[in-house]
C-alpha cells in the first residue's frame, strides 16, 4: 500500500476488535436467535410475494382459463371416434359437393352439420341440441368455433326455409369451415380429403 493510504494502527485495532465482537455475537445464542428471526422474516416475505403473484395471475384470469381447460379435459370421458366411419361419411359429403347441384350441396351442409354434432356428442358435450353443445366450446378448444356457429345458422336456414337460396361458393365455404374443424379436432387428416 502507498504510505498515504495506510490505515493507522489504532483504527486497525478497533476494526479487529469489532470483527472479533461481531463473530462472538453471531456465535452466541442471541446472535443465533437474531439470525433465525431474519430468516423467518425473509421466508414470510417470500411466501407473501409468491401468494400475491398467484392471486394477481388468478385475478387476471390467466390461471383460471388454464385450470378450466385442464378440468374439462379431465372430466370429459369422450367415446373414441371411429375414424374410418367418419372418413367414409366425409367422403360422401364431398361427393355431394362435386355434383354442384344446389339440392345436393344443401344436403352436404346438413350432413356435415349432423356429423359435427355427432362428434360433439361423442366428445361428451351435453345439451338438448347442437346449439347447446356449441355454447360450451371456446376458441381455445376450437379456433373456428365462431365460424361453425355461422355454418350451423346456415344449416338451420336450409332446414327451415325451403326458399332459402345458397350459392355454390357459399356452400364451399361452409364445407371448408367444417373440414377445418374436423382436422383441428383430429378426426380428419388433410391426406384423407377427397378429390
Amino acid at each position: 500500500m502507498p504510505p498515504d493510504l495506510q490505515i493507522p494502527v489504532s483504527v486497525q485495532t478497533q476494526l479487529e476488535s469489532a470483527g472479533d465482537s461481531a463473530a462472538a455475537f453471531v456465535g452466541s445464542e442471541s446472535g443465533m436467535l437474531l439470525f433465525l428471526l431474519i430468516k423467518f422474516v425473509f421466508f414470510a416475505l417470500t411466501l407473501f410475494f409468491i401468494m400475491h403473484i398467484i392471486y394477481l395471475l388468478h385475478k387476471t384470469g390467466n390461471i383460471r382459463k388454464e385450470l378450466n381447460l385442464l378440468g374439462e379435459s379431465v372430466k370429459r370421458k369422450a367415446v373414441p371416434v371411429a375414424k374410418d366411419t367418419f372418413v367414409v361419411a366425409w367422403h360422401g359429403i364431398e361427393a355431394r359437393m362435386r355434383t354442384m347441384q344446389e339440392a345436393e350441396y344443401k344436403l352436404a351442409i346438413i350432413e356435415a352439420d349432423k356429423l359435427f354434432d355427432d362428434l360433439l356428442q361423442k366428445m361428451a358435450y351435453k345439451g338438448k341440441d347442437m346449439g347447446d353443445r356449441l355454447k360450451q366450446i371456446t376458441t381455445e378448444q376450437l379456433s373456428n368455433v365462431n365460424a361453425i356457429w355461422k355454418c350451423h345458422k346456415i344449416r338451420n336456414l336450409i332446414s327451415h326455409d325451403v326458399n332459402y337460396h345458397l350459392t355454390y361458393s357459399e356452400a364451399q365455404w361452409v364445407i371448408q369451415i367444417y373440414e377445418d374443424a374436423f382436422i383441428e379436432l383430429g378426426v380428419l387428416d388433410r391426406s384423407e380429403q377427397g378429390v
